[in-house]
C-alpha cells in the first residue's frame, strides 16, 4: 500500500522536474535569442549611429522583454529560467560589458518584483494579448521593472567606484534601454496576436 501511494508522488514529482526543466530551456533560449539580436543586430546599428560608445549595450534591450513575458506568464518560476539564460549570455560575451557581473543580479528579480507591486495595488493581468488595456498594462510594468533595474544597477556600480555624476545618465540609459525593448517585444507579440485570430476568423 505504501509503495503504491509512493509511485504516483514519485510520477508528479518527476513531471514537475521535467515541466521546469522545459520551461527553464524555452525561457533560457529566449532570453539568448534576444541577446543575439541586441549584440549582432541593434548594437551594429545603434554604433554607426554614434561616434561615441554609449553607457550601455543597446538602447533597445529586447531581453527586458523577455523578462517581462516569463514574469507575466509563470510569476516567480521565471527567476531561475532568467538566471540561466543571463549566465549563457555572459559566457558566449552577448553582454557587451564591462562592468561587475553583479550589475546582472537585479535584472533577474525586477519584472516579477514590479509584477508583485502591481498585483499589491489592485492590478489584475489577464492571459493573453489580445487587449490594448492589457498591453499598455505589461509596458507600465515593464518601465516599473527597468526603473528596478536600473536602480539596482546604478547602486552596484557606485559601490564599485562610479563617480556618483555617472549614476544619473546611467541610470537614465537603462531605464530607457530596458523599456523601449520592453515595448517592442510586447508591440510584436500583440500584433503576431492580432494576425493569428484573424487567420482563424478567416478559417472559420
Amino acid at each position: 500500500m505504501t509503495t503504491s501511494n509512493k509511485q504516483p508522488k514519485a510520477r508528479a514529482l518527476l513531471d514537475r522536474l521535467v515541466a521546469e526543466l522545459e520551461l527553464t530551456v524555452v525561457v533560457a533560449l529566449a532570453y539568448v535569442g534576444a541577446m543575439v539580436i541586441v549584440a549582432h543586430g541593434i548594437k551594429l546599428v545603434q554604433d554607426s549611429l554614434y561616434d561615441h560608445p554609449l553607457l550601455v549595450p543597446s538602447l533597445v534591450f529586447l531581453p527586458h522583454g523577455v523578462r517581462i513575458l516569463a514574469a507575466y506568464l509563470v510569476g516567480a518560476r521565471s527567476i531561475i529560467p532568467l538566471a540561466v539564460g543571463t549566465l549563457i549570455g555572459v559566457s558566449l560575451g552577448l553582454d557587451g560589458n564591462t562592468d561587475p557581473s553583479a550589475i546582472l543580479i537585479p535584472g533577474i528579480f525586477c519584472s516579477y518584483l514590479a509584477f508583485k507591486i502591481f498585483e499589491l495595488s489592485g492590478a489584475a493581468f489577464k492571459p493573453g494579448f489580445s487587449s490594448l488595456r492589457q498591453w499598455r498594462g505589461l509596458v507600465l510594468v515593464s518601465f516599473l521593472a527597468a526603473l528596478f533595474n536600473g536602480l539596482g544597477i546604478v547602486l552596484i556600480l557606485v559601490l564599485s567606484g562610479l563617480d556618483e555624476g555617472e549614476a544619473l545618465p546611467r541610470l537614465f540609459v537603462y531605464v530607457v534601454g530596458d523599456t523601449l525593448g520592453a515595448f517592442v517585444l510586447l508591440w510584436g507579440m500583440m500584433r503576431l496576436g492580432r494576425l493569428y485570430r484573424l487567420k482563424i476568423d478567416a478559417q472559420g
